[in-house]
């Protein structure tokens, strides 16, 4: 099961030297992007630790530890994550049944469909009581497992007080204790936790990796799928999303506000704002605008690497712009980050529409033949 981790060789070739040697750390943090198998990482990991099959080919996914592992219900594995506030006690009892409910939800879709986000009600952090619960579950005997595995996902959200109790375990783990932390911003951990830990890197995952990944989970656009790979820089959580997000009137859209962009076209684009006027709809606008830095990148790649272009069926505009505007290569770095800069206030619930004017306004005068 290790083999269907992507881009991270290096990290299983780590994981599978500890286990064959039998040279484990108590503690280890998975660093990376979002998005590049952290987390499935540390599951299999944990798999393998306690998998009961007699071959080298651990985890096999198939005995009853690995198959109680992998649907959370091992009770040598100890699940920690960024939650509301449930007032854990120290059995790991929520009394409220809302929030209870909520707790199931996202173990349900951690296990049935872990790449999508899943929003709790109210804000999230790990916060001292689920520490405290975590403490109180180590002093017990193993059940079942070689190791009790315990598996704190976005680390990063540990609250200070709940990172210096965290940190009195990481002192004196128990030897039969395996902790396994996951985080894409280690610069927000305790250094005291960082420095206690063994640090596995993780990378990006390539684009290739991710067309092909995208190309096995159905009969996708080839071009829906080379553009949820170029937006999704690496993120394999982010490009099956938007996979399963893309329609061909989305692209439609997207193309619109190209031609109308490149075509100067101030009244039609009036026409065209008017369908964002709300923030309903600003999840669709992030879209047309990651649509935007394709075509931004394919304009340079048309005259430096042909063979990366996405909208290939898009080549004679693409053809057109670069012979019309000869210096616009040297600007193509400043409009795609300018256009993040847009998405990231949108993200903030900016008026859709006032960043659409304020794109259409910039692009169009670099752009525009």
């Amino acid at each position: 099961m290790l083999s269907r981790i992507r881009s991270q060789d290096h990290v299983v070739r780590i994981i599978k030297n500890a286990i064959c040697e039998d040279k484990l750390s108590h503690s280890y943090l998975f660093v990376g992007p979002d998005g590049v198998g952290k987390f499935t990482t540390a599951l299999y990991f944990a798999m393998a630790v306690n998998c009961l099959a007699e071959t080298d080919y651990r985890p096999c996914g198939n005995c009853t530890s690995c198959q109680k592992i992998e649907s959370f219900s091992h009770p040598d594995l100890i699940y920690l994550f960024p939650s509301p506030n449930a007032d854990i006690s120290p059995e790991g009892e929520i009394k409220d049944a809302k929030l209870l409910a909520e707790f199931e939800s996202y173990i349900e879709n951690k296990r049935n469909t872990p790449w999508q986000e899943f929003y709790f009600s109210t804000n999230i952090g790990i916060r001292i009581d689920a520490v405290r619960m975590l403490q109180h579950r180590l002093n017990y005997s193993l059940i079942e497992g070689r190791y009790k595995i315990v598996i704190i996902e976005r680390a990063e959200m540990m609250n200070i007080s709940a990172s210096n109790a965290f940190l009195k375990t990481l002192e004196e783990p128990p030897s039969d204790v395996i902790i396994i932390l996951t985080s894409s911003k280690q610069e927000s951990l305790l250094p005291t936790i960082v420095s206690r830990c063994q640090k596995i890197n993780f990378q990006k995952i390539s684009r290739k990796t991710i067309e092909i990944e995208l190309t096995s989970r159905g009969q996708y656009d080839p071009i829906a799928i080379k553009t949820a790979a170029r937006i999704a820089d690496g993120n394999m959580e982010k490009a099956i999303n938007l996979i399963g997000e893309q329609t061909p009137e989305l692209r439609q859209k997207a193309l619109e506000f190209c031609d109308l962009i490149a075509n100067g076209d101030d009244l039609a684009f009036i026409d065209f704002s008017n369908q964002f006027k709300s923030l309903k709809t600003v999840r669709e606008f992030i879209e047309i605008l990651q649509y935007l830095i394709v075509w931004l990148s394919d304009i340079s790649f048309s005259i430096h690497s042909p063979e990366e272009i996405v909208n290939v069926d898009n080549l004679p505009q693409l053809e057109y712009i670069v012979y019309a505007k000869p210096l616009l290569d040297e600007q193509i770095p400043d409009l795609i980050s300018f256009l993040e800069l847009m998405i990231r206030r949108l993200e903030g619930n900016v008026n859709p529409q006032l960043i659409g004017i304020e794109v259409f306004n910039r692009l169009s005068k670099q752009i525009a033949t």
